[in-house]
Order: C-alpha cells, then sequence, then structure tokens
C-alpha cells in the first residue's frame, strides 16, 4: 500500500478501510492505543451520546468552553462540509497537511499490527484513534468527543474516564445493532456513564429510555441532571429564530426549534458541572457560547430569499423536529430534495411532509441500505402529484430552483446534506 503524501491520499486511505463487521470494536482501539504509546488516562472529556441531538449539543459545549478561554478538542461523526471537519481544536478544522502526516503514522501501526496479529481495525477506530493523537499531540485543555453508534461498545468508549456525559434524545435508529425496544437503545446509549461522574440528560425523553438511563446512572453512584422540562421557555421571536429562557438565562437561539431548546439545555447543565471540576464558566459564556454556535445542515437556512433550508434529519424524530419548525414558522408549499435509506421508516417520513411540500425531487445515495430515487418515487407518488427522480442532488437542486415554489427543502441524510452544501451555496 502506498504511502500517505497528501490530504487526498489519507482520505482515500482512511474511507477504503472496512467499516462494519460483527465484533467488539471497544477492544480492538484500546489494544491501538497501546501500540500508538497513548494513554487517555488522565484526559478530561465531555462525553455526548444520543439518537438525535448529540451533534448540536457537542458542537455548544465545545463553543461554550472555547468562549471560557479553554482549547477545546470537538470530534463529531459524520461530518457534513468535508473530511476534517471531524477532527476540530476551537472551531478550526484540523490543517489538511497535518492530517496526511497523522494518518500517515496511524496506517504504519495499523499495517504493524495487522502482519503481527491479524488485526484489522474498522474505519471508526481508527478515526477515532487519529482524533485522540491529534488531541493529545495539540494539548488540548478537554475534549468534546461525540459517540459514533449506541455507546456501551463504541470506539469513543475506551476512555476511562469522562467529566460529564451527556444523553441526548433517544429514538428508533440502527436497531440491529442497538435493539428493537427504547429501553435496549437507552441502555446501549448509558453505557457511557461513567462511576460517580454526573450525567445530563435530555428534557423531553421517552419515559422507557428515561428511566433505564436513571437506572444505569444509579447503579454507577453517577449524579443524573434531568433539565426540568416545565421550566424551557421556548418563543419565537422572527421567521427561523427563537429564544430560550431557562435557568436565569436568555438566549437567542444559534439554532431554531424546541428541540433545539431542550438541547441548549442539556449544555447549560453539563456547563454547571464542570465547574466543580475547577473549569471557570460565566453565565456569560454560556449564552455567548451558545448563541454564536455554528453546525451545518441542522435546519440550516441557507438563504432566506429564495428560502432555502438544509437538513440532515434522517429519521422519524429528526424529521418531527424539522416539521415542527415549519409549522412554527407557517411554511408550506415548499419543493423538496429528498433520499433516505431503506431503514429509516422512509414511508412514514414521506407521509410526515405532505402539509409541507408540493415537489419532491428524490436522489440517490451511496450504501448498500440506500433506496433508489426510483424506489422513493414510488414510495412517495401516493402522496404528492408532482414527483421527480434525479441522477445527483446537484442536478435535482439544479431543477427544483427552476421551480421553487415557497421555497427549496433539503432533507433526508447527514451524508445527503454534505453532498448538497457546497452546490446550495453557490446558488445564492
Amino acid at each position: 500500500m502506498k504511502n500517505i503524501h497528501t490530504y487526498e491520499d489519507a482520505v482515500t486511505y482512511l474511507l477504503d478501510i472496512p467499516k462494519f463487521t460483527k465484533k467488539n470494536t471497544m477492544e480492538d482501539t484500546k489494544i491501538f492505543l497501546k501500540e500508538l504509546n497513548l494513554s487517555l488516562e488522565h484526559k478530561k472529556i465531555i462525553h455526548v451520546a444520543g439518537t438525535n441531538g448529540k451533534g448540536s449539543c457537542a458542537a455548544m459545549s465545545a463553543n461554550v468552553l472555547k468562549t471560557a478561554g479553554y482549547k477545546v478538542g470537538l470530534n463529531v461523526s459524520p461530518f457534513v462540509v468535508e473530511f476534517t471537519e471531524r477532527f476540530q481544536i476551537n472551531g478550526e478544522y484540523i490543517p489538511k497537511d497535518k492530517l496526511a502526516t497523522i494518518t500517515e503514522k496511524i496506517k504504519y501501526y495499523q499495517e504493524k499490527i495487522l502482519e503481527e496479529d491479524g488485526l484489522q481495525l474498522l474505519e471508526f477506530e481508527i478515526v477515532t484513534a487519529l482524533a485522540f493523537y491529534y488531541y493529545n499531540m495539540e494539548n488540548c485543555d478537554i475534549v468534546v468527543l461525540e459517540v459514533g453508534i449506541g455507546g456501551l461498545l463504541d470506539s469513543t468508549n475506551v476512555i476511562k474516564d469522562s467529566l460529564v456525559s451527556c444523553i441526548m434524545n433517544i429514538s428508533f435508529d440502527h436497531t440491529n445493532i442497538l435493539g428493537n425496544t427504547l429501553s435496549e437503545i437507552a441502555y446501549q446509549k448509558a453505557g457511557i456513564i461513567k462511576p460517580k461522574r454526573p450525567v445530563v440528560c435530555y428534557p423531553a425523553q421517552e419515559i422507557s429510555a428515561l428511566e433505564t438511563i436513571k437506572k444505569v446512572a444509579d447503579d454507577k453512584n453517577a449524579p443524573f441532571i434531568l433539565p426540568d422540562i416545565n421550566d424551557i421557555k421556548t418563543t419565537v421571536t422572527g421567521f427561523m429564530q427563537s429564544t430560550l429562557e431557562y435557568d436565569g438565562k436568555k438566549i437567542t437561539q444559534a439554532f431554531t426549534g424546541k428541540h433545539q431548546s431542550y438541547n441548549a439545555t442539556v449544555v447549560i447543565e453539563a456547563m454547571k458541572q464542570l465547574r466543580q471540576f475547577g473549569f471557570e464558566i460565566s453565565d456569560d459564556d454560556i449564552i455567548k457560547g451558545i448563541e454564536n454556535t455554528k453546525f451545518p445542515a441542522r435546519i440550516e437556512v441557507i438563504s432566506r430569499n429564495p428560502l432555502i433550508i438544509l437538513d440532515g434529519g434522517h429519521n422519524v424524530d429528526g424529521v418531527t423536529a424539522l416539521l415542527n419548525v415549519l409549522k412554527e414558522n407557517n411554511i408550506t408549499g415548499l419543493t423538496a430534495v429528498w433520499a433516505s435509506l431503506s431503514d429509516k421508516e422512509p414511508e412514514k417520513i414521506i407521509e410526515m411532509m405532505t402539509p409541507y411540500i408540493d415537489t419532491l425531487y428524490t436522489v440517490p445515495l451511496f450504501g448498500a441500505r440506500a433506496l433508489t430515487p426510483r424506489q422513493l418515487a414510488d414510495m412517495a407518488r401516493p402522496y404528492f402529484k408532482d414527483v421527480h427522480t434525479a441522477d445527483s442532488v446537484e442536478s435535482a437542486i439544479d431543477m427544483a430552483m427552476e421551480n421553487l415554489g415557497s421555497g427549496l427543502l433539503v432533507f433526508g441524510s447527514l451524508y445527503l446534506a454534505a453532498d448538497a452544501r457546497n452546490h446550495l451555496l453557490d446558488k445564492v
């Protein structure tokens, strides 16, 4: 296998690594980190799990800590803008040349343990090790670590300790891996809770998930913090704009929607917990940090005139959040571009969207679980009169812009959003 000299070489190598097998990924990650001589023993970490909202929580948490003057690593998955987005320090993506240098080192050790022990790591294991290596090399004060899938057996859970765990909204996703009930899924997510360390839980959690998380916390003597939903006030203050009032703080939200208010309360409580570990975080840091957070493809308004909305919500709960925002802002008559994986309840999702969309373009996604544009169109035709297929998201956007209606919505997957975003920005 050729050496890695450039950013393009690095990304090609990383994306060519196998993605899934039926193995316990955490154990292999531990072996690999030991090979790298990388200890996580005394790292200060906020660990974030959940089905929906973990990316927003991680981004807001990192920005609050940056606002408070700390050097903060942020690890997110998947990326939207470009691959370097997965590894951030104080909002800056890893430099491409640095990614190439670290990946060459990672590749050397992967090939070494493959030859010596027959151990082939998966893509997410390698990417997780790369993230730890980068944040360690750069001497970050704290790292905000977003779980990949689940929590209990996720590669990120190799950490021995975390200062605070955040468990975001839990719904049905990856049921083939995590379980078929919310309680089973919640148990996997709650696997990131560390003994005697506080855990902050999403305030609108389903009761079966909430009870499971609380039991895991109690079993580990972990302080359990649940924002009181009755104390959370969200006010729509303008088109696609809202304000959160909670804990004596009034915050102009970076991301619109009641679900983002709930996400923000988890961040507020997590930051308050960090104070007991010596972090100096003022209320003003919390307010400014949340207000100034930027995170692409979370009901992102690309343009107001014409209205263009990009959303990576990929399951029923994510789409419900999107619908609530459309309803709050009286947005109907949209032209939409949509793609979906087969295991994300696509027919249910498209039925939910009928009051808001007049014209629909279906587009392809990469991967074995992706439905074809024709399959999606056949699924959608009972609900919409005007349904078209396209060979790519770019061509669908071009066609949609000719017949916008009240605006354009691109939704259905973060992977779709990644392909769409630059093309949309070129259009406005």
